[in-house]
This record gives structure tokens, C-alpha cells and sequence, in this order.
């Protein structure tokens, strides 16, 4: 199982198609900020939320991710604030990085019914490596397995450097899109000693989302809202490309998902999730189910699971009140 991570560490380190690409959460409207800056401040009070993902859990070297923020809009002001971090760890933990970002979102109403925000992210990127766990070839010996003193040298067994990102959204009454760019000045985060040439940092990330939400009135009424929510995300960064298609459909304080995921060179899976909502507390729990021939990889991939928790103090019924609005009437209620 090491010596596995082992090469895929040396991958991850010399290579710029083959290093480190940023986690892509399936429940990506229960992680705004990290999609777009641009989401910063939407809810009408402070928010809370935390989110983790555990890929392919019978494999030897899984991903783990966790991430979390906390935003606050500035009342009557189109200025909001917020914070961000993300730590994804790799190779039974030999291998993380971690993103640490302040972000700014300014909202500008274009018309009665539309709307446009800017965000700005600015932080810090950091990569670490477990050199003392990595195996390399030339401390083996062929006959004995006896091992000794690798000559393979690293730069740092870490790297920090300055992260920049942007984004921007538009929305209307019950529609929204929007794209953000992660990585734009493509922050340094190789850790062996290498031609400069060969490592040209993290790639920068493009994100293109967009959707809707309407409500079913039929069946709807104050206490017990019936809602459907269509939604795209499509991804690109370096080689790699993703497009999420799917929905939520929302009745009462419970709501059921399912997206399909196609990477493009492959179908590779399908996405089931449910989340509770009551008062300012929002539960998600979701499960990826692999359709790629990754499925057929000897012992199994093992499920991927995410779990998202978010504190929503602008849902509470006091502030609903104040505000004259339902919560779940307008194209952004999936991000609340």
C-alpha cells in the first residue's frame, strides 16, 4: 500500500498535469464559498458551514477533505465579508494541502429584479509532505530488501505560497449563474528540487455554474414549501473537465437530490443526497456511486460519502420575519 502512495506522491510532485488538483465537492451548493467567492454574504445573517468528504474509502490511499467557512454581510451595505479553508489529505496522509483565504463579495442590483456580485479571495496555499514515511527505490536492496539512505532531494518538506481568486454571480428572481477562477496567479507548490521549467504551480480552476428554483404551488403552503431546484456545475482545471447535472427536490424540511457526474473522457458516476433543514440548522448527507471502470479496480473503490452542517443565522424565523420573505421563493435558497 506504500509503495503504492510512493509513486503517486513522485507524480503529484514533479509533474504540472499530473500534480495536486483542487477537491470538488458533489454537495457543492452546501460549500458556496468554496465554488465561488461571489456567494459571500447572500444569507441575510452571519452563516457557518462545514463540510467532509471521504473518497473511495476502501482504497489505500483515499482522499479526505474537509473544509469550512464563516460569512457575514454588512448590513445595509453591498459589502460582505468572509473566511475560508480547505485541507485535503492524500497517500494515508503523507501528502495534504491546505488553502486559507479572506474573501470579499460586493453585491450591485441592476434592476428591480437583477442582481450582480464580485468576489475576491485572497490567501495562502500550503503543501506539505510526510518525507520520513516515502520509500524510495534506491534505499532498497535487491537481494536483502535491507534499506538505507535515499540521495533524492526535496526543496522543503512544505511550501506556502500566495492564493488568488475571483468570481462573479448573477441572479434574478429565481434564476442564477455564475464563474468564479481559483489559483489565478497559479501559486508554487512543488517540493522536489527541480528545472523550474517542469512545474509551472497549481493549474488555475474554472467554474461555471448555473440554475434555478420554482416552487410547485399546488402542493406548497407556508408551513410545508414544495420546491424543485435543476442545477449545472461544470469544472476544468489542467487535463481534468467534470459536469454535475441534477436536481433537488425540497418538501417540507427534507429535501432529495441526484446529480450525474461525466468527466468527459468517461461517465463517472452517479450522485444521491438528502438534507434536513430546521430553523437556522442544515444537515446533507450524500453518496457517489462509481459507473466508470474504476468500478472493476481489484477489491473496490469503497463508497464516497460527504457530510455538510451549516449554521444559517439569517433562516432563523425572527429574521425570515423582518425580511417580509420566504426563504425557499427565491434562486438562491439551495446555498442557504
Amino acid at each position: 500500500m506504500r509503495t503504492l502512495g510512493i509513486v503517486l506522491v513522485w507524480l503529484f510532485c514533479c509533474f504540472g498535469r499530473g500534480t495536486a488538483q483542487d477537491a470538488v465537492f458533489s454537495q457543492f451548493y452546501a460549500s458556496p464559498l468554496q465554488l465561488n467567492p461571489a456567494f459571500a454574504g447572500v444569507s441575510a445573517a452571519p452563516r457557518i458551514t462545514l463540510n467532509y468528504r471521504s473518497q473511495h474509502t476502501s482504497y489505500p490511499s483515499a482522499f479526505t477533505t474537509f473544509a469550512a467557512s464563516y460569512e457575514q454581510p454588512i448590513q445595509n451595505s453591498p459589502s460582505n465579508f468572509g473566511f475560508r479553508m480547505l485541507t485535503d489529505s492524500q497517500l494515508e496522509g503523507l501528502y495534504r494541502n491546505s488553502q486559507f483565504a479572506f474573501v470579499y463579495a460586493y453585491e450591485v442590483r441592476i434592476n428591480r429584479d437583477f442582481y450582480a456580485r464580485i468576489g475576491l479571495s485572497a490567501g495562502l496555499l500550503s503543501s506539505k509532505l510526510d518525507f520520513g514515511g516515502l520509500i524510495f527505490g534506491d534505499i532498497i536492496d535487491p537481494a536483502t530488501g535491507a534499506g538505507g539512505v535515499t540521495q533524492e532531494e526535496l526543496a522543503g518538506v512544505s511550501k506556502t505560497s500566495v492564493d488568488l481568486g475571483t468570481g462573479v454571480l448573477f441572479y434574478a428572481h429565481n434564476v442564477y449563474g455564475g464563474l468564479s477562477i481559483e489559483h489565478l496567479n497559479r501559486p508554487e507548490e512543488g517540493l522536489l528540487a527541480l528545472d523550474n521549467n517542469l512545474y509551472a504551480g497549481r493549474p488555475q480552476r474554472l467554474s461555471l455554474h448555473t440554475g434555478a428554483q420554482f416552487d410547485v404551488k399546488r402542493y406548497s403552503n407556508p408551513r410545508r414549501p414544495v420546491y424543485v431546484t435543476p442545477n449545472l456545475l461544470f469544472t476544468s482545471q489542467a487535463s481534468f473537465q467534470q459536469l454535475n447535472v441534477g436536481a433537488y427536490f425540497g418538501y417540507g424540511l427534507f429535501s432529495l437530490g441526484g446529480w450525474y457526474r461525466h468527466a468527459f473522457g468517461n461517465p463517472d458516476g452517479f450522485i444521491a443526497a438528502v438534507t434536513f433543514r430546521e430553523d437556522i440548522l442544515k444537515i446533507g448527507l450524500s453518496y457517489d456511486s462509481v459507473i466508470s471502470g474504476l468500478r472493476n479496480v481489484p477489491g473496490g473503490l469503497g463508497a464516497t460519502f460527504e457530510l455538510s452542517f451549516a449554521i444559517d443565522f439569517g433562516s432563523s424565523a425572527e429574521v425570515q420575519r423582518r425580511r417580509y420573505a420566504d426563504r425557499y421563493n427565491d434562486c438562491l435558497g439551495m446555498f442557504r
